[in-house]
């Protein structure tokens, strides 16, 4: 306390000189119209500044949320496109039989780490066995095939990256039927190989390739990428096809963890195939 006294005594002219600043700004103000006016003004200015600053914020740190809904948004759309079998969004009005049944559910996931720079590359995501996640579940994004989900955890699951020399997905060309495995054998993180298409296929350059819905990880239609180069070699049955991909792997911050629930049906059926013809 005696301490304080002494601080107040040892500036008690600054606080003088300041409260009659005070005092005399005040009745400036109060009794001079332009003055006045003037005050309110700049007052209502910084007031308006900082709502406006505080306002920015706010939003700001609501991002994370929004991008979360947006992202559920995006997973149930997607869903209801994919079980419908449509793959132009465009068709906006379109409707959807409610007796249909599901089979494919999208899960909005975050990537926390990604390779694109080995032969062998992988993706961390943020989404594990407490989210319903197995193993062989695809992976995809608005743009395109991202990778297969390989090991989960309770907390994340690791997918093999497209970028993967072992990672194979059954590709077709679109409205043309055709189909094989699409391979990464390249060093361009754009450029895949699309096998076993027969000399006879009538492809041609520009045309889209998409997942052919013969495995049990992807629906049929989603977007891979176009055609860039077509060759045959002599003597061979099939094409040489490089494909671009239309997925930026090295830009990945949100996918999609694409959830089979009828995959342990199939692959029952295949089984008891598989042991008759043994």
């Amino acid at each position: 306390m005696l301490q304080l006294i002494q601080l107040f005594l040892r500036f008690s002219s600054l606080f003088v000189f300041l409260v009659l600043e005070i005092f005399c700004f005040l009745m400036v103000v109060k009794y001079n119209q332009r003055q006045s006016d003037v005050y309110l003004n700049t007052v209502n200015q910084f007031t308006g500044f900082l709502d406006e600053k505080t306002s920015q914020v706010y939003h700001y740190f609501r991002l994370y949320d929004e991008n979360v809904r947006l992202a559920r948004e995006n997973a149930r759309l997607f869903e209801r496109l994919t079980n419908a079998g449509i793959r132009d969004t465009s068709l906006q009005d379109s409707v959807f039989d409610d007796k249909q049944q599901l089979q494919y559910l999208f899960m909005p996931a975050k990537v926390v780490k990604n390779s694109t720079n080995s032969n062998h590359n992988y993706l961390i995501l943020d989404k594990g066995e407490k989210d319903g996640v197995v193993p062989n579940s695809g992976v995809v994004t608005e743009h395109g095939v991202v990778g297969i989900v390989r090991k989960v955890s309770k907390n994340y699951c690791v997918a093999m990256s497209i970028l993967h020399r072992q990672t194979k997905i059954s590709a077709r060309i679109r409205n043309k039927g055709f189909f094989g495995p699409l391979t990464w054998k390249s060093t361009d993180a754009w450029m895949f190989d699309l096998e076993d298409i027969p000399k006879h296929a009538p492809v041609a350059k520009a045309d889209t390739v998409e997942t052919s819905g013969y495995s049990r990880l992807f629906p049929k239609g989603i977007m891979i990428g176009t055609i860039e180069k077509l060759s045959m070699e002599p003597g061979s049955n099939f094409f040489s096809i490089t494909v671009r991909s239309h997925q930026d792997m090295s830009n990945l911050q949100h996918v999609y963890i694409v959830k089979n629930l009828l995959a342990k049906e199939q692959e029952q059926i295949e089984e008891a195939v598989l042991q008759e013809d043994e």
